[in-house]
């Protein structure tokens, strides 16, 4: 066995086995991105090659810029009661609500299998759990486990978890990306991985709707806490008018992070009856996670997010109080 999750493999191998009787329901996180659909496909493929079957789902549709992915057309929309006896293998969840409040409130009565995940504030919600919060991305610990255990894996499965990792390190950018990452990384590309499709298709695919979206979010950027936070908002009717969906903001907060002298960028979205916050942070020690939580959300120290019935005013207010007290 190889040393890039050794405790955790070794669990998830005892793991497979007791649940090779079972069918199992591999569920992402609502609104999936890049190391959600990657670890969809990629735990999958793991599962399988263990003897476990399974199948994947999630409350919403795979962006348009994953599609790409081979597999991802198989991710279906989630119906309860259409899910017979199979019990729920989470990943990229960091509690058992992140598949969405209707879906988590629908699947409430059953079980909880198993849970791979790298959020800090992951709560060990399942009865088998491979949390590591020191991992950049879910498609790391999966990458590792997959390799530790000298599972084969194929070009297009090496594809999705080099895809989840790409994204979930900001292109290799963020504080969480270690010298671990870049050597799955490099064993990935050796089993198939094209760093050139997943460029391609992630960040030069852009429609001109959302480039249009895109110019309104900057158009609202101002600074906050005195040039410590940069925040931008977009109104639901920014959505109506440019054609766009709420899919179409990944990455939008990353530009708001990226202003110089700036220690958190914000993105503000208002829903139809919701209000998303997304939170982006220079630095571990202001612990974006803690403040998403204040407001019913969670995620990572640098990276985290929340859903609430406030408005978008309120919501603002509320965040940039308690962002005020962390970077000044």
């Amino acid at each position: 066995m190889g040393g890039y999750f050794p405790e955790l493999s070794e669990r998830f191998g005892a793991f497979a086995e007791t649940a090779r009787d079972l069918e199992v329901c591999v569920i992402g996180h609502a609104r999936p991105d890049g190391d959600c659909v990657g670890s969809q496909i990629g735990a999958q493929a793991i599962l399988s090659a263990l003897g476990v079957k399974s199948f994947t789902v999630n409350a919403d549709q795979v962006p348009a810029p994953l599609r790409y992915l081979e597999g991802s057309d198989e991710i279906r929309i989630v119906e309860p009661d259409a899910l017979g006896d199979s019990a729920l293998f989470y990943v990229d969840c960091a509690d058992e609500a992140r598949v969405g409040p209707k879906t988590s409130i629908a699947l409430q009565d059953r079980r909880r299998l198993g849970n791979v995940d790298h959020h800090i504030t992951n709560t060990n919600f399942a009865e088998a759990n491979f949390v590591d919060a020191g991992a950049s991305a879910t498609c790391e610990i999966l990458a590792g486990i997959a390799l530790d255990l000298d599972l084969p894996l194929e070009a297009s499965v090496a594809q999705a978890l080099y895809t989840g990792i790409l994204t979930d390190t900001g292109r290799f950018g963020f504080a969480a990306t270690s010298s671990r990452v870049f050597k799955l990384c490099s064993a990935l590309l050796d089993c198939g991985a094209s760093p050139q499709d997943a460029a391609e298709n992630l960040y030069e695919n852009m429609t001109l709707a959302r480039l249009k979206l895109l110019e309104r979010f900057l158009s609202s950027l101002t600074y906050e806490c005195d040039g410590k936070v940069c925040v931008g908002e977009l109104k639901q009717r920014d959505f109506v008018e440019t054609g766009t969906s709420y899919q179409d903001t990944e990455g939008f907060v990353d530009y708001a992070r990226s202003v110089s002298d700036v220690s958190v960028g914000v993105l503000l979205e208002e829903r139809k009856s919701t209000t998303k916050g997304s939170l982006r942070a220079k630095r571990r020690d202001i612990r974006v996670d803690q403040v998403a939580a204040q407001f019913g959300g969670g995620g990572h120290a640098c990276a985290a997010a929340t859903s609430s019935d406030l408005s978008l005013p309120e919501l603002r207010a509320g965040l940039l109080e308690a962002l005020a007290e962390r970077t000044s």
